[in-house]
C-alpha cells in the first residue's frame, strides 16, 4: 500500500491532484493501462524503476529551468517515465510543470489565508519522519538516485513540499467538512479543487 501511494506522489498524481479538467495541459495525454501499472507496482525491482528514471535529471537540465519549476520539469518527466503512454514534446513538459506549480500555490494559499491552515518546518519534519520510518520503497530508492540524492536529502528537501501538502491537507480536512458540510473524501478534494480551479484563473 505505502508502495502505490509512494508511486503516486513523486509524480504528484496524489490523491489531492483531483482529476485533469478539459483545459488542463494533460487533459489529453493517455495514460498506461492499470495492468501495466499494476504490475509495475507489484514486481519492478529498484533496478527496473531505475532504468524507467535514470535519463530524467539529463533531459530536464536540457529544458534552461531553475529553482520551483525545475523541480516540477523533473516531477513530470518522471511522471511521463512512470505513467504515461504517450511521449511528451518539450513544450507539453514546461506547460504542465508551469501549471502544477501554479496550483500547487494557490492550493497552499487558500489553505492558509482563507481556512487558517499552516504546518511549522518541526511538524513537518516530524511527519516525515513518522510516514517514511522503517519503510524502504524500490521506487523510492531508484528515484533518489535518478536525482542524485540519499532517501534522507529527497524526503525532507526535494520532496518536502509533497509531504507538506498531505500534512495540510490533514489539518485542512475537518474544516472543510464543516465548510461543505459532507466527509466524504471524494467530495471534499473535489470540491476543494474547484476553489484552487477558480483561484488559478
Amino acid at each position: 500500500m505505502k508502495e502505490h501511494i509512494f508511486l503516486l506522489s513523486i509524480a504528484t498524481l496524489f490523491f489531492l491532484s483531483g482529476c485533469a479538467p478539459e483545459e488542463s495541459a494533460v487533459a489529453d495525454i493517455e495514460m498506461k493501462s492499470n495492468e501495466e501499472l499494476s504490475m509495475m507496482t507489484d514486481s519492478f525491482t529498484q533496478d527496473d524503476f531505475y532504468n524507467q528514471l535514470s535519463h530524467v535529471m539529463e533531459e530536464a537540465e536540457s529544458f534552461d529551468t531553475e529553482g520551483d519549476l525545475e523541480k516540477w520539469v523533473i516531477r513530470t518527466l518522471s511522471e511521463e517515465a512512470l505513467y504515461y503512454a504517450d511521449d511528451l514534446t518539450e513544450e507539453e513538459v514546461i506547460a504542465i510543470a508551469k501549471e502544477r506549480l501554479a496550483e500547487d500555490r494557490v492550493w497552499k494559499e487558500i489553505a492558509e489565508t482563507k481556512y487558517g491552515v499552516t504546518v511549522s518546518e518541526e511538524e513537518l519534519n516530524e511527519y516525515i519522519d513518522n510516514v517514511t520510518q522503517s519503510f524502504e520503497s524500490p521506487l523510492q530508492m531508484a528515484y533518489a538516485e535518478a536525482l542524485g540524492l540519499t532517501v534522507e536529502q529527497l524526503n525532507h528537501g526535494f520532496d518536502m513540499d509533497v509531504y507538506e501538502k498531505n500534512l495540510l491537507w490533514e489539518k485542512l480536512r475537518p474544516k472543510l467538512e464543516k465548510a461543505y458540510g459532507t466527509s466524504d473524501n471524494n467530495k471534499l478534494v473535489e470540491k476543494y479543487n474547484e476553489e484552487v480551479s477558480e483561484g488559478s484563473r
